[in-house]
């Protein structure tokens, strides 16, 4: 469902709903050796809603927002591969089984929202603003009692502008505004597993560009 032209009208959205089913998802794990492995968890089905609105305040402001919420299932969990997992451990099995129940690398929620400001200048100049704020929700880097740890759950934020000069663009943008760690992925390396493992997002950073069209 669609409303509204960006750049056109005053307000625009849309709603999507969407289904998608999977048969043999492979997911990695950690084998029993201890060694990184790939492996068939079963089938599974994703559901995604997801809704975007844009709304102009005023000549050359205008708000953004957008929210998505997955709701993603293993349907039909391989038995080997649960034994597998277990490692002969019975006592883990009810652990595993509700870790799988989840795709991995699936947050189930993510939004973000944002401000574009455009104005056009005198002498041919132009100036825009854009900043954004988004979250990630939690998801699971893969499968298992090592690689079934959570990861996501973070804030992201930042806020760019530019100036044009004809052929030329002044950049200065600085992201991670609230400078903050989060985990983007579970995991370092597959060879330091038993310990949590965090890629953290890049620290608060300055960026000042120059371009040129040809």
């Amino acid at each position: 469902l669609r409303t509204g032209q960006p750049g056109r009208d005053r307000f625009d959205g849309s709603l999507t709903l969407a289904h998608t089913s999977w048969r043999d998802i492979q997911a990695d794990f950690i084998d029993a050796t201890g060694l990184p492995s790939t492996a068939n968890i079963g089938d599974g089905q994703l559901w995604t809603i997801e809704a975007l609105a844009g709304f102009r305040i005023a000549p050359g402001l205008r708000v953004e927002g957008a929210v998505s919420y997955n709701d993603s299932r293993i349907d039909e969990p391989s038995s080997a591969q649960v034994f597998a997992l277990m490692g002969g451990q019975t006592a883990d099995r009810a652990a595993i089984l509700a870790r799988l129940s989840q795709i991995p690398n699936i947050a189930r929620f993510t939004g973000r929202t944002g401000l574009v400001y455009r104005r056009v200048l005198a002498g041919g100049r132009d100036l825009r603003v854009d900043g954004w704020m988004r979250y990630v929700g939690g998801s699971r880097l893969g499968v298992g009692p090592i690689l079934g740890e959570r990861q996501g759950e973070y804030w992201d934020s930042g806020v760019t502008a530019r100036l044009g000069l004809g052929a030329f663009g002044l950049t200065a943008g600085i992201t991670n505004l609230a400078n903050v760690r989060g985990n983007r992925f579970a995991l370092g390396t597959p060879f330091a597993t038993g310990r949590d493992q965090v890629t953290p997002l890049r620290p608060r950073t300055l960026r000042i560009g120059l371009d040129t069209a040809f």
